[in-house]
């Protein structure tokens, strides 16, 4: 059900960055109604905006379907980003030998807000259905990227976190912010996050922190995989493999 379409609380450059959003891996092309419906704007209005955002190449229309998409002007937007995190230009051959050694896919992440966003991922294989990729946004306090970041900020951060809701994704989800902070505490002890089918059934991620030169943990590195490969016989080796890929690419982060 849209809201009132005749008004907007954001305004035309909110709007237009809230549709380049609607559009991910899952869902590459949208309709005009979809579009209109879910920035919550009438169809003119969504139009308008369309148009605007066409002429500069962000979004294209195809003539048979109707359905937008994302155009060229993000790719070179995306690289642009990319380009301007110093982990993403480093990490390419220790994810390359972290996947090698682990058998499994392996991602850098960033905190953004409440989320993690996945900035760099190589695939293993014989990769799993993870629903991650470059540019992936996943909520932090259920995945093992976020919760090794999350362990090593301030308690203003983590408090932002626990006030946007420990949404229950599965039966092993941790929803109660005192069980929550205990397993944050635990991660800073043992050096490495592990989740275990937090956010997705039958999916393990083991994650550990990355420092930067002022010793704030702005990044994680992690493998994630299937519960069969990823369990309690294989996973002390996975977690030093996933530790020293996170040392050796903060020792080369301190160095820039």
């Amino acid at each position: 059900m849209v809201k009132s379409k005749n008004r907007s609380p954001f305004s035309s450059l909110e709007n237009a960055l809230r549709i380049l959003n609607l559009f991910s891996m899952d869902e590459t092309e949208l309709s005009l109604l979809e579009i209109s419906e879910r920035i919550e704007v009438g169809k003119s209005t969504a139009h308008r905006l369309l148009q605007t955002l066409k002429s500069e190449g962000f979004i294209k229309k195809d003539p048979r379907t109707n359905l937008y998409s994302l155009g060229t002007s993000i790719l070179a937007t995306n690289k642009i980003i990319q380009s301007r995190f110093a982990i993403c230009n480093i990490a390419s051959p220790f994810l390359q030998k972290l996947v090698e050694e682990s058998g499994e896919s392996a991602h850098i992440a960033k905190l953004q807000d409440a989320d993690v966003i996945y900035l760099h991922k190589i695939e293993c294989n014989h990769p799993i259905r993870l629903l991650s990729y470059t540019g992936k946004r996943n909520p932090a306090f259920c995945t093992g990227s976020g919760q090794a970041i999350l362990a090593f900020q301030s308690k203003e951060v983590i408090d932002k976190v626990i006030q946007n809701g420990l949404t229950r994704y599965t039966s092993k989800t941790i929803t109660s912010p005192e069980l929550f902070q205990r397993k944050l505490k635990q991660i800073q002890k043992q050096g490495y996050a592990l989740s275990i089918e937090e956010l997705h059934e039958g999916v393990v991620s083991i994650s550990a922190p990355i420092w930067s030169r002022n010793n704030r943990v702005l990044y994680s590195v992690s493998i994630a995989g299937p519960i069969q490969r990823i369990n309690k016989d294989s996973i002390p080796k996975l977690a030093q493999l996933v530790i020293k890929t996170g040392e050796a690419l903060s020792k080369h982060l301190q160095k820039r």
